[in-house]
């Protein structure tokens, strides 16, 4: 579990430097014909890239509990980062921040998804005794 948490980690902050720095030469390479359209999706990347820092939780946490044959919980974890999260967050923080609003709401939704994750790994200590 410490190890796993220690690579994910490093993954995490490794794809959030990525991320940033590769932000430029990707979105050049795909939306370089028009310049505003390039400001908005550099703009949008150095929001997203923040979502790498939560992401890696989730999964693992869904994926741990397929591995210990517990699929409800797995599922759950998958429903609300994938479904559940992310369509509440992109109803209503646009509301607030606008277009940011729209990129803020990948980071939310994988902060819920990490939280519920972590609730859920320390809950279950006892039952699977790790």
């Amino acid at each position: 579990m410490k190890k796993s948490a220690v690579i994910i980690g490093i993954c995490s902050v490794g794809m959030l430097i990525l991320g940033e720095v590769l932000a430029f030469p990707l979105s050049q390479l795909f939306v370089g014909y028009d310049g505003e359209l390039l400001a908005l999706t550099l703009r949008g990347f150095a929001i997203y890239s923040f979502s790498f820092l939560f992401s890696g939780i989730a999964i693992y946490g869904s994926s741990f509990f397929t591995a210990l044959n517990n699929g409800l919980l797995s599922a759950l974890i998958s429903f609300l980062r994938t479904l559940v999260f992310q369509i509440a967050a992109v109803l209503l923080l646009p509301l607030i921040w606008e277009v940011d609003g729209i990129w803020i709401s990948i980071i939310v939704a994988e902060l819920m998804a990490a939280l519920v994750t972590m609730v859920l790994i320390v809950k279950m200590r006892k039952k699977y005794r790790y």
